[in-house]
């Protein structure tokens, strides 16, 4: 869930890529832009980054069937980008990871019953 190595720093640029790519979109008024420069922010430091990156769809595709500030091909672009990120995770360099990274679990040995007891 937190792959580390090249895939970590892949997962790494995805979420800046995606972070970026909302940061830089120019319609909305100040409300709008705030709520994506935070969610820009926590994708960026990779704090609930499925939930984020979901979002981040959602928010592209309203933006091109009711703002239409967006082209197609762009839409499909930053579809396509959260979508993968939702679907990928936060990887290995995210604040996801320190809260909720590898965990061992370790149960108790079973007890040796008797069948019928």
């Amino acid at each position: 869930m937190f792959p580390e190595g090249g895939p970590g720093a892949g997962l790494l640029l995805l979420r800046l890529s995606v972070a970026l790519a909302l940061l830089l979109h120019p319609s909305g008024g100040p409300l709008t832009q705030a709520m994506l420069a935070l969610t820009a922010t926590g994708l960026f430091l990779g704090v609930l980054t499925p939930l984020l990156a979901a979002v981040c769809c959602l928010f592209s595709f309203y933006d091109f069937l009711v703002m239409g500030g967006t082209p197609l091909p762009e839409v499909g672009i930053q579809l396509l980008t959260a979508g993968a990120l939702a679907l990928l995770g936060p990887g290995a360099h995210s604040l996801d990871a320190r809260l909720f990274g590898r965990r061992v679990v370790t149960l108790p040995p079973r007890k040796k019953t008797r069948v019928g007891e």
